[in-house]
C-alpha cells in the first residue's frame, strides 16, 4: 500500500476526504484501527491509522452497513471506550434510523449519523448531520440554488431524508468505559461528542482544512474548529495561533479577527477552537458598482494592521528570502535578465512601516457581520512582521478578477493590467483607494509598485508549491509558465519600463 507520501495529490486528496469522520472522535493520537472494510474505503484507512491492533485492542472499528454479524465482530475487535464507525454507499430504507437504533441496542453511546454531500461518488464537501435543524438551516443558507436542477435536487432532498434513503451515510458510536476517556479536554468542551457538528470539508488539496460548526438548540455555533487533514498542514495551525494571539495582545482595539479558545490534536493532527464570526461573505456584495465603497472599507479596516514605527531587520526575511525563492522556483522559465529586473526594482523598497500581513485578503475570506462590520478569516499564512499595502494590494485584484470571471479562466494578466491603468472604471478605484491608503500609513506613494511587485513574488511561492504537489516533483517549464502569479510579476515589469 503506498504511503500519503508517494500517492499522487488527486488520489491522496480523494482518499483523505473519505476519512473525514475521523476528527469526530476523541481520540488525540492517531488510532489503531480495525478495518472491517475493502476498497477504497480500506485504502483510506491505511493512511490515518497506527498500525494493526491485537484482538480486542482496537480504538476504533470500521464497519460497512452495521448488521448484527459486523457489529459483533466490530464489538470482538474494540477495547473498551473504542468506537464503531459504519460507512455505507447504497440506500436502505430507514437507513438512518435502523443503523443508530442498532448501535444503541449493541450498547454504543454518543450515536451520531452524517451525510458526506452533496453527490455520492464525489468527495465529500460537507458531513451534515441530518437530525439537526441548525446544521441543515446554515448549510441552505450558505449554499443556495443557483439553477433550476438544484432547486429540484433542494426540494427532493427533504423526502429522501424524511425516508431514511439517504446516501452515501456514516454512523459513529462509542462504547461505554468505566474509566473517563483520555480525549483532548480544551477541544472536547468546545465540540462535545454526544453531537454531531456541521463538517465542512470543501477545497481542492489533501492541505485543506476541516472545518467543525458545533450547533446547539439555540442556534448559531459560537465557535469553529479546525483541523489538519495532514501532517504538512499541523505548522500552518500552530502558525495561525500564534498569530491570532499576537494580534489580541498587540492590536486589542481592532474588531473582526477571531480569537482562540483552545488548541489540541484530534486523530493525530492539529485541532484549534477559534471564536466563530457570524455574516455573510463580502463576495456576495461584490458588484463593479459596489466595488469602489467595498474597497474603501478594505482599505480602512487594513490600516488598523499597520504599526507606528518603521519596519526593523525586514529586508533579509521579506524580501531577499522570497526573491531567492523566485530565481530557484522560476529562474529556469523567466532567464536571468527577468530575475535581475526584479531585484533592481525591489533593492530601492526603503522607509515603511511595520504592518501584520495577513496574506489571503481575499473577497471569500472577508465577512460582513450584521452591523455591517468587517471581519477577516483565515491567518495561517499570514506574517506578524510584515510590510504594508500587500494586503490592499491583493484584496484589489482578486475583487478585479472576480468580477472579470478571470479566476475561472485563469487568465488574470488583462484584468490586472487594466486594474493598473486609472483611465479604466476598477483602475480608477484601485488608483484613489491605495492613495488613500498609502496617505493614512505614512507610505511614500512611490514605494507603492515595489509592493506590487514584492505581493506577487510572495505570493508566487504558493503558486509554485501547487504546481510542485500536482506534478509530484519539479514542474515542467511548460507548467511554470502557466503560473498566474508569474504572469502579474511580468506585467508589474511591463508596467515598470513604459513608465520609466
Amino acid at each position: 500500500m503506498p504511503t500519503a507520501e508517494v500517492l499522487p495529490e488527486p488520489e491522496l486528496n480523494e482518499l483523505l476526504r473519505r476519512v473525514d469522520w475521523r476528527f469526530l472522535s476523541a481520540h488525540v493520537e492517531e488510532p489503531l484501527i480495525a478495518d472491517l472494510t475493502s476498497g477504497r474505503d480500506s485504502r483510506a484507512l491505511d493512511l490515518i491509522g497506527r498500525g494493526e491492533p491485537v484482538p480486542g485492542g482496537a480504538d476504533v472499528a470500521v464497519i460497512g452497513f452495521p448488521t448484527r454479524l459486523a457489529l459483533s465482530a466490530a464489538r470482538d475487535a474494540l477495547r473498551l471506550g473504542g468506537e464503531i464507525v459504519c460507512l455505507w454507499r447504497a440506500p436502505r430504507p430507514a437507513g438512518v434510523s435502523r443503523a443508530a437504533g442498532r448501535l444503541r441496542r449493541a450498547g454504543l453511546e454518543d450515536v451520531r449519523v452524517l451525510w458526506p454531500g452533496p453527490t455520492p461518488g464525489r468527495p465529500p464537501q460537507f458531513w451534515l448531520p441530518p437530525d439537526s435543524p441548525e446544521a441543515i438551516g446554515h448549510l441552505l443558507a450558505d449554499r443556495p440554488a443557483r439553477s433550476p436542477w438544484q432547486r429540484l435536487l433542494r426540494a427532493l432532498w427533504h423526502p429522501v431524508a424524511s425516508a431514511g434513503l439517504l446516501a452515501p451515510l456514516c454512523a459513529i458510536g462509542r462504547l461505554p468505559t468505566p474509566e473517563p476517556d483520555d480525549g483532548d479536554d480544551e477541544i472536547s468542551r468546545v465540540l462535545p461528542g454526544r453531537s454531531a457538528p456541521l463538517l465542512l470539508t470543501g477545497g481542492a488539496r489533501s492541505i485543506n482544512k476541516v472545518v467543525a460548526l458545533p450547533f446547539t438548540k439555540a442556534g448559531k455555533p459560537a465557535a469553529v474548529v479546525k483541523f489538519a487533514r495532514v501532517g504538512a498542514a499541523d505548522s500552518a495551525l500552530d502558525h495561525e495561533v500564534a498569530v491570532l494571539r499576537r494580534i489580541e495582545r498587540e492590536h486589542p482595539a481592532i474588531g473582526g479577527v477571531p480569537r482562540v479558545l483552545a488548541v489540541g490534536r484530534r486523530s493525530g493532527r492539529r485541532a484549534v477552537a477559534e471564536s466563530a464570526i457570524h455574516g455573510r461573505p463580502l463576495i456576495g456584495d461584490l458588484s463593479s458598482v459596489r466595488l469602489g465603497g467595498i474597497a474603501d472599507r478594505v482599505g480602512e479596516w487594513l490600516t488598523g494592521l499597520v504599526g507606528d514605527g518603521e519596519a526593523t531587520e525586514w529586508r533579509q526575511r521579506l524580501v531577499e528570502e522570497p526573491l531567492a525563492a523566485f530565481e530557484r522556483n522560476f529562474g529556469s522559465a523567466v532567464g536571468a535578465e527577468t530575475v535581475a529586473a526584479v531585484r533592481a526594482r525591489l533593492d530601492r523598497l526603503s522607509g515603511l512601516p511595520a504592518a501584520c500581513e495577513h496574506r489571503d485578503c481575499s473577497p471569500w475570506n472577508l465577512i460582513v457581520a450584521e452591523a455591517g462590520d468587517l471581519s477577516l478569516l483565515d491567518w495561517e499564512s499570514a506574517e506578524p512582521d510584515g510590510l504594508p499595502a500587500m494586503d490592499l494590494v491583493y484584496f484589489l485584484a482578486n475583487a478585479a478578477f472576480v468580477l472579470d470571471g478571470a479566476l475561472d479562466s485563469g487568465d488574470l494578466r488583462p484584468t490586472y493590467a487594466r486594474l493598473l491603468d486609472p483611465a479604466s472604471e476598477h483602475g480608477r478605484v484601485f488608483e484613489r483607494c491605495t492613495a488613500a491608503y498609502c496617505a493614512r500609513a505614512g507610505i511614500v506613494a512611490t514605494e507603492l509598485p515595489r509592493l506590487r511587485l514584492l505581493c506577487w513574488i510572495v505570493h508566487s511561492r504558493s503558486d509554485y508549491h501547487h504546481l510542485e504537489m500536482a506534478a509530484a516533483g519539479r514542474p515542467a517549464p511548460g507548467a511554470l509558465r502557466s503560473s498566474m502569479f508569474l504572469s502579474l510579476i511580468e506585467e508589474e515589469l511591463i508596467r515598470a519600463e513604459e513608465t520609466r
